[in-house]
């Protein structure tokens, strides 16, 4: 096994990120000398880095050798025993008192992707793109003008995905604040702003809040996915209770958080290639695939767990059952073997194979209306620009699991729609 000097530490803590952003230069000397590497951190559980696309994929491809139980992501190991004592029957889902879809394995996982999967095929996201386009000219229309300033993150990315998210989902305008809060205090659990002291007590609000929407919807069902949801069955039976509300917590916060980040770090990505910027100007039907350059740029999901349940190979290395796989999309979306140039941002690429919305059965739910949002987006932001410019240093989320930058100022002048 080669002797690297990498720190383990630089690619699974949240204060790395915050200080260095993704630790690119580490994954690149993985991917060259050591793709299956194995990393004991202080004070983590120990597992292998795997980085390059092509091990990403096999194992994403092969559940019956890789499960996604009991683990989803990372956390030290006192994070892990914090949580077993507030939540004492999460023994077998690494502490964590979810049974999401991601942390699902078959035939299970297509039994509860199916009761949502409808919402959202291509067909059916075309009915929503008029909506879509309503909310980005809302919140390009609150900051249009001459040398407008403003945080792109705090103003618009955070409120995009959200809105559409809660009307797929059911939640009321009135409580998109209220999810926007509690998915930074998720997925920006360690992040000294956005994270909260009370971590224990964030899932048990998250809960709460569901089971009232449950309620609602079960007494006054409509059209939307909650009441799909609330009402749905499997096997006969409605959804058990921690699978009927973790199901609520998935799309509630997955589905706003990764596009929150993947539009930020696009638009960060722009600025930095103004060469890029202009030929979208120049040509706004490479918005689709912008889109996906985007989304292989910012890899907003770093990281999934997978669990060998038996004794195994990968890329030479052989694998325990019970060993942890790491698998670092952002790694594997800048894989050389793969990618031609993959550190230069091309909107134009193709073939573009990213695995940023995963692959396999665990492809991501959300991945055509995540598109959708994303076009729409750059098709209405580049016809109303006139200029921009940077208005200081973007500031990185200490998130080594789902993350990308929390602050972005800028600087524009946007005409009225």
């Amino acid at each position: 096994m080669p002797d690297l000097d990498i720190d383990p530490l630089d690619l699974v803590a949240p204060d790395r990120y915050a200080a260095n952003g993704f630790p690119h230069e580490s994954w690149t000397r993985l991917r060259a000398e050591d793709p299956v590497h194995w990393c004991e951190p202080e004070g983590y559980r120990p597992f292998w880095a795997i980085t390059r696309h092509a091990d990403v994929k096999a194992i994403s491809s092969q559940p019956e050798l890789f499960s996604s139980r009991p683990r989803l992501n990372l956390q030290t190991v006192a994070q892990e025993q914090t949580m077993l004592e507030t939540f004492p029957d999460a023994a077998d889902q690494g502490g964590m008192p979810l049974r999401m879809l991601v942390t699902m394995d078959p035939p299970e996982h297509r039994t509860y992707r199916n009761l949502a999967g409808p919402y959202f095929r291509p067909s059916v996201l075309k009915t929503l793109e008029d909506r879509v386009g309503e909310i980005t000219t809302l919140l390009l229309d609150r900051h249009a003008g001459t040398d407008v300033e403003f945080d792109f993150v705090t103003e618009i990315a955070s409120w995009h995905p959200l809105r559409m998210i809660c009307e797929i989902l059911g939640v009321a305008s009135k409580d998109e604040g209220l999810i926007l809060r509690l998915t930074n205090e998720l997925f920006g659990a360690d992040d000294p702003e956005l994270g909260r002291d009370d971590r224990e007590n964030l899932l048990p609000e998250m809960f709460n809040f569901f089971f009232n929407l449950v309620e609602e919807k079960r007494a006054q069902p409509g059209e939307d996915l909650a009441s799909v949801l609330a009402n749905g069955e499997v096997d006969g039976k409605p959804l058990p209770h921690i699978e009927l509300l973790s199901y609520f917590v998935l799309v509630a916060t997955a589905g706003h958080d990764t596009t929150r980040n993947a539009l930020t770090v696009g638009m960060h990505a722009l600025l930095d290639h103004p060469d890029q910027l202009a030929m979208l100007q120049a040509d706004p039907t490479l918005a689709k695939s912008a889109a996906d350059e985007i989304v292989r740029w910012a890899s907003p999901v770093i990281h999934f767990i997978r669990t060998a349940n038996v004794d195994t190979e990968i890329g030479g290395k052989a694998i325990k059952a019970g060993d942890n796989l790491c698998l670092f999309y952002p790694s594997a979306n800048r894989d050389e073997l793969v990618f031609e140039d993959p550190f230069a941002f091309r909107i134009d690429r193709d073939p573009n194979p990213h695995l940023g919305f995963g692959v396999g059965e665990h492809f991501c739910l959300g991945a055509a209306l995540a598109r959708m949002e994303l076009r729409v987006f750059l098709e209405q932001f580049v016809a109303r620009l006139d200029r921009i410019e940077a208005n200081g240093d973007p500031a990185n989320t200490a998130a080594s699991f789902v993350g990308g930058y929390k602050h972005l100022p800028i600087r524009w002048t946007l005409r009225p729609s």
